[in-house]
């Protein structure tokens, strides 16, 4: 009977300390449950012993990819999967956190039906080594909070993973950013039966921990970028109805500047007008309707000044109306509210279906 052929994808980067170890782990797995096990480490160009380290051990079943660009854990992964050929592949980190040992249950779980697995600390039987400080384990729950729209695993931060090579395959539109390549696949190949297998997580024991804030800062974009893609529409609409919100405070402000310079006080009402649209298309342009800057600048912005004269007419006649007994601010206020009001749905539908269209 023709054995299960499993590659492991190792993306490292100045993990020449860590490797020995994980390489000895990895091959007594391969020795002992799963003799067709094959191992691609892929180093983002380390320059750090590590190229010299593979060669020197021979090991026909290893082999080291360099690469010099595009570099990162995410794109590792992914050109470590374009080259692999076995039937399931396993992900896993180069700095000893995941035990190889776990790697056949793993296995197991795909060849009875799972979809994707994840190797997890927080189902039942999974452990975190002491020592992980009230931050890191904030910064864990936050995170796994944060995924929570794309899955119910309860450890989706794992970079632990085992799939079959053709869900990889069967991937569209792969665009991770960061660290959590897991999170991008269980929603871009579209995985429905995911599988937690419990683990016992280690503290890094050799090198250094690459958690840093520009790490966290790339996980918040990778989540807004897997909102784009399940669900454009509510995320653009929302976005707007922000960018909106926040311009109704640059109205009031800029009516308040304009009438100090400017007379009589409906033209200084329109250039404020101007002023808060300008704020909003450039705000909308770049985050509610991201995926639409084909067409020229100009263009654009004549178009989206356009259909927000609908909702900006009310607003000027109410904002003239009440300035006549009240305050500046407090008209710029209630007409800018009513011009919103009158104007968000016609304005997001038109510019999205006129303006900024795909």
């Amino acid at each position: 009977m023709q054995q299960t052929a499993v590659t492991i994808i190792l993306p490292t980067y100045q993990e020449f300390d860590s490797l020995p170890s994980l390489i000895k782990a990895v091959d007594e797995v391969r020795i002992s449950s799963l003799p067709n096990l094959q191992l691609i480490i892929v180093d983002d160009n380390s320059d750090d012993g590590t190229e010299k380290l593979i060669a020197d051990m021979n090991n026909e079943w290893v082999t080291l990819m360099i690469r010099t660009e595009d570099r990162g854990l995410s794109p590792a992964v992914i050109a470590g999967l374009t080259v692999a050929t076995s039937e399931f592949c396993v992900v896993m980190d180069a700095d000893g956190s995941h035990p190889a040992s776990a790697i056949p249950d793993m296995v197991k779980a795909l060849q009875g039906g799972a979809d994707f697995v994840v190797g997890s600390r927080y189902i039942g039987g999974g452990t975190t080594e002491d020592g992980w400080g009230v931050l890191r384990w904030l910064n864990s729950k936050i995170a796994t909070l944060m995924a929570r729209p794309f899955t119910k695993v309860l450890d989706p931060m794992s970079g632990f993973l085992a799939f079959r090579h053709a869900t990889f395959k069967a991937a569209r539109n792969l665009n991770p950013v960061g660290y959590k390549i897991g999170l991008e696949l269980i929603v871009k190949c579209d995985c429905k039966n995911v599988t937690e297998v419990p683990i016992h997580f280690r503290t890094r024991q050799l090198g250094e921990s690459k958690l840093t804030l520009s790490v966290q800062w790339q996980y918040l974009q990778h989540i807004i970028r897997l909102l784009r893609y399940t669900q454009p529409s509510l995320v653009s609409f929302v976005t707007f109805a922000t960018v909106g919100l926040s311009g109704l405070g640059v109205y009031v402000l800029a009516s308040i500047l304009t009438t100090s310079f400017i007379t009589p006080f409906w033209i200084a009402n329109i250039v404020a007008i101007l002023i808060a649209m300008t704020w909003n298309f450039l705000w909308d342009r770049r985050f509610a309707f991201w995926d639409a800057h084909k067409r020229p600048f100009l263009i654009q912005y004549i178009g989206f000044v356009l259909i927000c004269s609908v909702g900006a007419i009310p607003n000027a006649l109410i904002t003239n109306w009440i300035a006549a007994t009240e305050t500046v601010p407090l008209a710029a206020l209630l007409g800018g509210l009513v011009g919103a009001t009158v104007g968000i749905i016609f304005n997001f539908l038109m510019n999205r279906m006129l303006v900024f269209r795909k």
